[in-house]
């Protein structure tokens, strides 16, 4: 009798700091601002391109015109810089072979050919090429365009395959120009990713602990994460891009580069303990109070030390010396806490083991975010 109350007073004491834990932690959740999203930055790049290109190719006295329009809309909606430089290269290549083969076309058709049998023989290759590469698909409009719809009759024939081409090139060349100006700022993407990375593995390493049994829920997180470490390759790489016009400070704000190969360590060790604690009998269910106890008390910190820790690496930069004070704090209780356990688990080896590679692994993210904050 007097054991099991000790127990449970022991298994109370954690409670009265997780009301101060939720409250301090509360501000510090990564929140987006509505004047800085992506999608009010692609609403104006897409009005301003298209104005762009009509009134350019109106000053050319281009004919059909509205193919400048429909080439930058093509490009300018493309979701990132890179998707919008392949989409006009190609758009580019593609106009120019397809007039080409119109040209060769419409010299056959002025010897006599029927335009019905130039167009089915000329559209044999250049449907292969669409086969082979269909982003090179618009050859085979140009083709269509030159060779099957009736000229004006007014002036060469051969005027339509070079207009088509200049109205692409100026749909085109006008959506990479305002891309180039206006650009997507991937950083912060890269941020928000990161951010969510680290909130997902701090979920992810506290179910572990509380609940190794959990497989369902913590390959939903396994998951979260990895498709949020892919979108933060991809948003790096166009950040890359984008830095020829918006230069990417090398300071705390922007540090993402460095942080994306300890995220992937981290992610990786998270896996590791969730092998290593459904792997042992007593953590899966059979823990005394006090060690149950001491593995809680560690979740709960890893959680506080994530949610810290993803505010310092959101694209919300305000407050910053703030958060990263929080995190360093969050992260010396998260270091206290593991101790603790390590001395309940001593005979078992590889999960206190993965543990400390995890506080680690914590560690050198905040040491990276500090590091550069003071160079900034």
């Amino acid at each position: 009798m007097h054991r099991s109350a000790a127990a449970g007073k022991t298994a109370a004491k954690p409670e009265p700091d997780n009301p101060d834990k939720n409250s301090a932690n509360k501000p510090l959740v990564p929140t987006k601002k509505p004047t800085s999203t992506p999608e009010l930055r692609r609403f104006a790049r897409t009005l301003v391109s298209c104005l762009l290109s009509y009134y350019v190719a109106k000053l050319a006295t281009l004919p059909e015109l509205y193919w400048a329009v429909i080439t930058t809309l093509i490009v300018v909606t493309q979701p990132s810089l890179n998707q919008a430089l392949n989409t006009g290269r190609d758009q580019i290549i593609g106009a120019v072979i397809g007039g080409l083969v119109g040209v060769v076309g419409l010299f056959a058709i002025l010897h006599g050919a029927q335009p019905l049998i130039v167009f089915s023989i000329a559209l044999l290759p250049l449907a292969a090429l669409a086969a082979w590469r269909p982003t090179l698909r618009l050859a085979c409009v140009t083709l269509v365009v030159v060779v099957l719809v009736p000229a004006s009759g007014l002036g060469s024939p051969f005027a339509r395959p070079i207009d088509r081409v200049l109205e692409i090139l100026i749909g085109a060349g006008a959506a990479l120009l305002v891309a180039f100006l206006m650009p997507n700022r991937a950083i912060n993407t890269a941020h928000d990713r990161a951010s969510e990375i680290v909130l997902a593995l701090g979920e992810l390493i506290a179910l572990t602990l509380r609940k190794p049994g959990d497989a369902n829920e913590a390959e939903r997180l396994h998951r979260r994460s990895a498709a949020a470490e892919k979108a933060l390759d991809e948003a790096i790489t166009e950040a890359g891009r984008e830095h020829i016009i918006v230069p990417v400070k090398r300071t705390r704000g922007d540090v993402i580069d460095k942080v994306a190969p300890m995220l992937t360590r981290l992610h990786r060790d998270a896996l590791f303990l969730g092998k290593a604690c459904t792997g042992d009998a007593r953590l899966a269910g059979g823990l005394s109070a006090t060690d149950r106890d001491a593995l809680d008390v560690t979740a709960d910190a890893f959680t506080e030390a994530a949610i810290t820790l993803a505010a310092t690496l959101d694209a919300d930069q305000s407050h910053q010396d703030e958060k990263v004070r929080l995190a360093r704090a969050s992260f010396e209780k998260l270091r206290t806490a593991s101790n603790n356990a390590f001395k309940t688990m001593e005979k078992n080896t590889v999960a206190a083991f993965v543990l400390n590679l995890l506080v680690q692994d914590f560690g050198d993210l905040i040491a990276t975010v500090e590091v550069l904050d003071k160079r900034g």
